[in-house]
């Protein structure tokens, strides 16, 4: 676990990155400097193979010498699109290598947020730099969701949370236009409230449950955002509900363990804060990117036909 921390404050550092995996092939090699268009290639004495869905770059598997670390994090930062992590890799790995080479399986590494670091057992140094993916599964329970075909788009969000309110204001609008409103996705909201440091946000969650067992979930999901959360009433009465049955089910058992069950399922995703947006099983690196929606739809659609 601490592993895993570790590169996800490290990544944190340079959220301006373009991420490589879910581009076409070139853009990966162009960032090592070269001309191939193969999946495999040599470079600088390491043996690299790629895997590609729907015609885009998905995993990048990675055979070395074990002390060419420099090497490996360029290879790592091509694949991420982030050259900041380089001496980060570099640094860990000099105090870590031994122990990854005693440990008896295959060790996963969480490199900041839409990213895992695979490392193999075998001679040299073996990893693979993989998209995060949710098992089969993982979102069967019922949830809200808008739009009429497509893959689906899965937000686990907090209403409290500030970065949430920014993806409802600034990316969400383009990705209704783009995406929704055209019937290339559907999407879907989901809890997590982060009530550790958010105090309101589970009443918050609880009262948009009632509001959708009056039909009115993504109006009070909008009023959240756009009035904040500090009088959840105020913003049921606002919109016409019928507040005896609107106060009912706030105290309704039923309706907080709908919001602790998505929270459960965050929890088990081991996801590391909200907004945590899902392109079909793909967590995506940022949210904010409206152009990635585009490449991650196209990975989970080839996902869905093999």
């Amino acid at each position: 676990m601490k592993k895993r921390l570790l590169f996800t404050l490290m990544l944190a550092l340079s959220l301006s990155s373009i991420a490589q995996i879910s581009f076409p092939i070139k853009s990966f090699y162009k960032n090592l400097g070269l001309s191939a268009a193969a999946t495999t290639v040599q470079y600088r004495g390491a043996s690299l193979s790629l895997d590609l869905l729907g015609g885009l770059l998905y995993r990048v598997h990675y055979s070395g010498k074990k002390g060419d670390l420099q090497t490996a994090a360029d290879v790592i930062a091509a694949a991420i699109g982030d050259p900041a992590i380089k001496k980060p890799f570099i640094n860990w790995m000099s105090k870590n290598s031994e122990a990854l080479g005693k440990h008896p399986k295959p060790l996963t590494v969480g490199l900041g947020q839409g990213y895992y670091l695979v490392f193999e057992k075998g001679d040299g140094l073996r990893f693979s730099v993989i998209p995060v993916e949710a098992p089969p599964g993982s979102f069967a329970s019922k949830a809200h969701i808008r739009g009429k075909s497509g893959v689906v788009i899965h937000e686990y969000s907090d209403f409290q949370c500030p970065a949430c309110k920014a993806l409802f204001q600034r990316a969400l609008p383009e990705v209704d236009k783009r995406y929704i409103d055209s019937g290339k996705a559907r999407f879907e909201y989901r809890h997590f409230p982060l009530f550790e440091i958010h105090k309101k946000a589970s009443a918050a969650a609880i009262a948009s449950e009632c509001a959708a067992r009056q039909g009115k979930f993504w109006q009070f999901h909008d009023a959240l955002f756009n009035k904040g959360v500090d009088d959840p009433k105020a913003l049921a009465a606002g919109l016409g509900l019928d507040m005896r049955s609107f106060e009912q089910c706030i105290g309704d058992k039923k309706t907080k363990a709908i919001v602790d069950g998505q929270r459960a399922e965050a929890e088990k995703l081991k996801l590391n804060g909200t907004p945590s947006v899902f392109v079909g099983p793909f967590l995506l690196p940022n949210p904010f990117d409206v152009d990635s929606y585009a490449r991650y739809l196209k990975m989970a659609e080839a996902k869905e036909t093999k």
